[in-house]
């Protein structure tokens, strides 16, 4: 790949090119052989990825289309070591102290530091892995002079880099699985003891003491040798509950529409059976009266009648000209 240094006003660009003509790990691998500090912009259809090194480290990476912040409360919440109630908690907080989910989660004490450090390098290697199966894309790298780290993400080697490239080269479809099930339940896992049934699959993940990308893998490849797998989704306590909890909620809206339509129905019979007359009725009893009481004086009762303006005189006489 070549590699070529760019001036454009300000920024720095070092090298850059598309997918089409270089994967992304040879990128990556460039961009730690040269040790670059910058960041690495990767354009995709509907995405942008952004990685981050520091004298050849890669330090982090960002999507944009799913935010880091969301990614880290999706994975508190689903791999199952934070409670429903301290995530609501936190974040009603975190406004407040104008601080992220995850770090409101440690204040309060929910989270330790080698969790926390687990769960916000459990999220950079999810981007990363999501960016290496784009294989339509362009790239471009910019050279900064300084790259602020972030606290508690480890870097990534590029060994383990060249393990997922390979996975998806040998089993692209078991690498999209399990990234589109990171959070699904495990069910059978018995020839698989680094994995814990009954669980989401991010537990054992966050659990372990290898690193993300070296689990990742190994369990991809298990996974295609049918030692483990997924929960049927049919089988999931949530998707069990939502039925009960939609199945209760119609049978009380149909109960409230009967019930309603037996009410009206019950009504509209009991005036049909009644007998109704003027007395029901004040407009048509009032008008009865003063229809008697004509009768009886003689005169009738007289309105005024409408004021005729020049107006309604000269329109009247204008349609009488164009009649003749």
């Amino acid at each position: 790949m070549p590699v070529a240094i760019v001036q454009k006003s300000s920024i720095k660009i070092a090298f850059a090119g598309s997918l089409r003509d270089a994967k992304l790990l040879d990128v990556l691998t460039e961009s730690a052989v040269s040790s670059l500090t910058g960041t690495l912009k990767l354009s995709v259809p509907r995405n942008e990825y952004l990685f981050y090194f520091v004298k050849g480290s890669l330090i982090y990476a960002t999507s944009r289309k799913k935010p880091m912040e969301k990614t880290v409360i999706d994975i508190v919440k689903y791999s199952g070591f934070i409670s429903r109630e301290k995530l609501v908690k936190c974040e009603k907080l975190k406004s407040k102290a104008m601080k992220t989910i995850l770090e409101m989660l440690v204040d309060e004490g929910y989270v330790s530091m080698l969790l926390y450090s687990k769960v916000i390098s459990t999220a950079m290697r999810l981007n990363v892995i999501s960016a290496m199966m784009e294989t339509d894309g362009n790239y471009s790298f910019e050279i900064k002079y300084k790259v602020n780290p972030v606290h508690g993400v480890k870097p990534i080697a590029i060994s383990q880099l060249k393990l997922v490239d390979t996975l998806i080269k040998e089993n692209r479809a078991a690498a999209k699985i399990l990234t589109d099930s990171i959070y699904s339940i495990v069910n059978e896992s018995s020839a698989a003891p680094y994995l814990t049934s009954g669980l989401p699959f991010l537990h054992s993940a966050i659990a372990a003491e290898a690193d993300f990308l070296n689990f990742f893998v190994n369990a991809a490849n298990d996974f295609v040798e049918k030692k483990w797998s997924f929960q049927s989704f049919f089988r999931k306590d949530k998707f069990l509950n939502s039925i009960a909890v939609y199945t209760f909620r119609t049978l009380v809206t149909a109960a409230i529409i009967v019930f309603l339509y037996l009410a009206f129905m019950t009504n509209t019979l009991d005036l049909r059976n009644e007998d109704l007359s003027g007395k029901d009725f004040p407009f048509i009893r009032n008008k009865i009266s003063d229809s008697f009481e004509a009768f009886q004086s003689g005169h009738k009762k007289t309105y005024p009648k409408a004021v005729k303006t020049k107006n309604s005189d000269d329109k009247k006489q204008k349609s009488k000209k164009q009649e003749k």
